[in-house]
């Protein structure tokens, strides 16, 4: 039995040799920023194929850190508000939404619907950096940090009306997307066309089933996208008129958005 121990130990040893120190503490990270409750050494050991002495050292120099804590009771780990600080600063390094929130929580208010700020990311991807909510009694809610493909929803279409990307670059990048109500590439395009024209996009139950979005872009001094601003509602809520007005609002929020956001980028 011993001998049979002492074979996964090197294993695991062979393997942390292997991927190196940082990869197997960014490993340890990720599966506790995952795990839904905290975990043994023993059992982090086997999940990043580390031997658990190894594993242990490890552990011991996150906490110091602050990047993983330990309950003295149960000698179990979880995620440590230092690697939650890193993360939130890397998610949205220019803290763009801090710039930006009061008004858009005015909106959100006023308006009774929620408003999400989208961060555009490499390899055609845009993450939810900031989320605020109205105050009615029924609320629509996304979790911070979330990724999405570029082209989705409204804010896709919007973003897509931007970058005007060619006929086929366009469609390999709509094969790749899902949506909760089916949507052929021809409305999809014809979709994108109506963005370009009113300067908003608007996504009506297709990539999520029950809620409707109104959506623009906020551009840098050179044009370049930066951000999305989607305003979330459900399906239903407004009418034709009121969605209308939603989205000339949204035009006027990016407009008075890109001016703070280019101005405190230019510092």
């Amino acid at each position: 039995m011993s001998s049979a121990s002492t074979a996964v130990d090197t294993s695991g040893m062979s393997t942390a040799s292997k991927r190196g120190p940082v990869a197997s503490m960014a490993a340890i990270l990720r599966l506790l920023a995952d795990a839904d409750e905290p975990m043994g050494v023993n059992s982090i050991a086997r999940a990043v194929s580390m031997a658990p002495s190894s594993c242990f050292k490890m552990m011991k120099a996150l906490v110091a850190q602050d990047f993983a804590s330990i309950d003295d009771h149960s000698k179990r780990y979880s995620l440590g508000s230092g690697a939650i600080a890193v993360a939130q600063r890397a998610l949205d390094p220019s803290q763009a939404y801090a710039i930006i929130r009061s008004r858009l929580e005015e909106s959100a208010q006023t308006r009774s619907m929620a408003i999400g700020l989208w961060r555009i990311l490499p390899r055609s991807r845009m993450a939810l950096i900031g989320f605020a909510e109205g105050d009615g009694q029924m609320r629509i809610h996304m979790a911070i940090g979330q990724r999405l493909p570029m082209y989705v929803g409204a804010v896709g279409r919007a973003i897509a009306a931007r970058m005007n990307p060619s006929h086929q670059a366009l469609k390999e990048s709509f094969e790749k997307l899902r949506w909760q109500t089916p949507l052929s590439f021809r409305d999809y395009v014809a979709q994108v066309e109506q963005a370009r024209r009113l300067g908003y996009g608007i996504d009506t139950g297709y990539f999520a089933r029950g809620v409707s979005t109104v959506a623009v872009v906020i551009v840098d001094k050179l044009g370049e996208i930066r951000y999305g601003l989607s305003g979330i509602m459900f399906s239903g809520q407004h009418d034709q008129r009121m969605m209308e007005r939603i989205g000339r609002h949204m035009i006027e929020l990016s407009h008075w958005a890109t001016g703070r956001l280019v101005s405190q980028s230019s510092r």
